[in-house]
C-alpha cells in the first residue's frame, strides 16, 4: 500500500487564527475549516442574490417534486 499526501491551502485568516491559538494539529485544523465553512454558508443564505437564484431554481422545479407521486 501506498502513502497518499494531501495538501491543504489554507486561507492565511485561518492560518493567522491557528498561530494566534498556538497551535496547527488536524484536528484543530479542521475545527477552523469547519467554522470558516459555516460562516460562508451563513453568509450565502443570507445573500438576497442568492436567495432570489434559489427562489429561482424552486419556481423551476416545483412542478417535477409532485412528479411520480400517485
Amino acid at each position: 500500500m501506498s502513502d497518499i499526501e494531501i495538501v491543504i491551502h489554507l486561507p492565511e485568516a485561518l492560518v493567522k487564527e491557528a498561530t494566534v491559538l498556538g497551535v496547527l494539529s488536524s484536528e484543530h485544523i479542521e475545527m477552523l475549516l469547519r467554522a470558516d465553512i459555516q460562516a460562508q454558508l451563513a453568509t450565502m443564505a443570507n445573500d438576497p442574490d442568492i436567495r432570489h437564484e434559489i427562489e429561482q431554481i424552486e419556481a423551476e422545479f416545483s412542478a417535477t417534486e409532485l412528479d411520480g407521486l400517485d
